[in-house]
């Protein structure tokens, strides 16, 4: 089976387990993989913001949820980095679902793809029906309303009103209703 890794990180000849697990009871670091190609797509973003969500939807095809609008022309338009693809030779396992796996070894690389603007190849997985969008525009005005309160809640778990830094200063641009009610509590 072949793995995708995504990196903003040119030249890379093994993938090392460097990040931490999502596991709560797993202490070893691992690397992250997927064997699906517009999966790793989502994962050449900023990772100062690292804000997108992406899950199979009930008929498996992966739907990205939008939390503002434009949101993936926002994170991706003009984005670049790499796609190094992998073969398991038993290191990688199964971590979260069956798009998200992991390796506590070394893996070495295969190929590298790189990918110049990454919104262009989400859209072009989007034309070919291989993906949706669930736009904001097209969400009822109560899950926008949920959102908001996720985000109003995400803003203050993480004290961003308090830091100035690139993560502070997105959801500032980009939730302003959620920041505003943060910023009256």
């Amino acid at each position: 089976m072949i793995f995708y890794h995504a990196s903003n990180i040119e030249g890379l000849k093994k993938i090392l387990p460097l990040s931490k697990s999502k596991n709560k009871a797993e202490k070893d670091k691992v690397a992250y993989f997927t064997p699906v190609r517009l999966y790793a797509l989502f994962y050449l973003r900023d990772m100062d913001v690292n804000h997108v969500t992406i899950r199979a939807g009930d008929d498996n095809v992966p739907e990205c949820h939008e939390f503002f609008p434009d949101q993936l022309r926002t994170m991706y338009q003009g984005r670049s980095g790499y796609l190094y693809t992998c073969k398991n030779n038993g290191n990688i396992t199964i971590a979260q679902s069956a798009e998200i796996w992991s390796s506590k070894e070394t893996v070495s690389v295969v190929n590298v793809e790189f990918i110049d603007n990454v919104y262009e190849h989400i859209m072009l997985e989007v034309a070919a029906t291989n993906a949706r969008i669930i736009s904001y525009e097209s969400l009822s005005d109560k899950t926008k309303q949920e959102y908001t309160i996720n985000m109003k809640d995400f803003i203050l778990e993480k004290n961003l009103l308090t830091i100035n830094s690139a993560q502070s200063r997105f959801w500032a641009q980009y939730y302003p209703e959620a920041w505003r009610i943060a910023q009256a509590l």
